[in-house]
């Protein structure tokens, strides 16, 4: 008993857990940020929404969450530059939680509860990095 109890209350560095994360956030970035650049309306839809809530220049702005999403997304796949891209995600997120969502409360429609759950993760590879099943650990090891 005494070791099932240990068990369950002893945290261990398991190598996978990373992986999940940068794999999970990433496919969601991805998608998100392929959204902005060529879904319906591409980045001139969602500048025009930008515009509309006084975030300026729009379309810059449109196109740069576009590609630190897209490209963010996939370099946390990867594994590849992950505190690069963990940070950039970081300031996106802070502007979607800041700007778009605060004043609707955590919860509910338009809520940033999501967007908090996508800035901890982000801050959580931020802090640890990307793991040991990364091309960031690969590059390391011949480095």
């Amino acid at each position: 008993m005494k070791d099932i109890l240990q068990k369950l209350l002893s945290s261990n560095n398991h190598a996978s857990a990373p992986f999940i994360l940068r794999l999970t956030l990433g496919i969601i970035f991805i998608g998100h940020g392929w959204g902005k650049l060529f879904a319906e309306g591409n980045p001139a839809g969602f500048a025009g929404w930008l515009g509309s809530m006084g975030l300026e220049p729009s379309l810059l702005l449109a196109v740069a969450a576009g590609l630190a999403e897209t490209v963010g997304g996939l370099l946390l796949v990867i594994g590849l530059f992950t505190r690069v891209a963990a940070s950039s995600l970081v300031v996106v997120m802070l502007v979607a939680i800041g700007f778009v969502h605060l004043d609707a409360g955590m919860f509910g429609k338009g809520g940033y509860e999501f967007q908090l759950l996508l800035l901890v993760g982000v801050v959580s590879l931020l802090i640890q990095g990307s793991g040991k099943y990364s091309l960031d650990e690969i590059i390391n090891k011949k480095l």
